[in-house]
């Protein structure tokens, strides 16, 4: 059997056939490990909330024992077989802790005021199945509606995943779309600076030596 996978979502009109080849060719170049890669476009909730699926009975259950889940903005720029490893050594789910946005002291306060808010980024996910279900069990429809996003359930509902560790990956959207030297680029930025996706691809030099 496989011992590890990863996960990607394509739903709604953001992404396609080529970005999830893309990423494929990406995650197949830079791990040695066996992996089977799965992507999940059923849309049976409405866009990130398919993250939710990932630890339910919904789905066709992971048989590999350590899952990664990229959304499919990411660039992966180096080796991702030591973050397989460190989420083998986790005993519960991991993403990413958002440590370019401002404030972060404020998060605890501002959860606890019930104002919704997050300090995680969901671009990478990390577990092993069997121990994530609480993400799956603690879920509730209206939480659609009442959190606005995944990465923001997270938080407001106290799941509060594993941080993975910062050498791992950096955000390039809050990096002036700069090169830096860790594994994996997270594009978070939602193209809020008028810039979409393919853009992104074609004007900044350094992507183009990875996809």
């Amino acid at each position: 059997m496989i011992k590890y996978a990863v996960a990607c979502i394509c739903v709604g009109d953001k992404y396609n056939v080529k970005d999830i080849k893309r990423l494929e060719k990406m995650v197949f170049e830079n791990t040695t490990y066996n992996i089977n890669f799965r992507v999940f476009d059923e849309p049976i909730l409405p866009k990130w909330w398919t993250k939710v699926l990932y630890h339910s009975p919904m789905i066709e259950q992971f048989e590999e024992e350590v899952v990664l889940a990229f959304d499919l903005d990411v660039i992966i720029k180096g080796n991702i077989d030591k973050l397989f490893d460190w989420v083998e050594q986790q005993n519960y789910l991991c993403a990413c802790w958002s440590r370019w946005r401002e404030h972060m002291e404020d998060f605890e306060k501002r959860r606890a005021q019930k104002e919704c808010c997050t300090p995680y980024n969901s671009s990478i996910l990390g577990w092993k199945p069997n121990n994530s279900l609480k993400v799956w069990k603690e879920f509730e429809f209206e939480d659609i509606e009442k959190c606005g996003g995944f990465d923001i359930y997270l938080w407001m509902k106290y799941l509060d995943p594993i941080r993975i560790p910062e050498h791992f990956y950096y955000s390039a959207s809050h990096s002036n779309y700069q090169e830096l030297d860790y594994p994996i680029a997270l594009f978070n930025k939602g193209y809020s600076d008028g810039l979409k996706k393919e853009e992104i691809y074609s004007t900044i030099p350094w992507i183009k030596k990875y996809i």
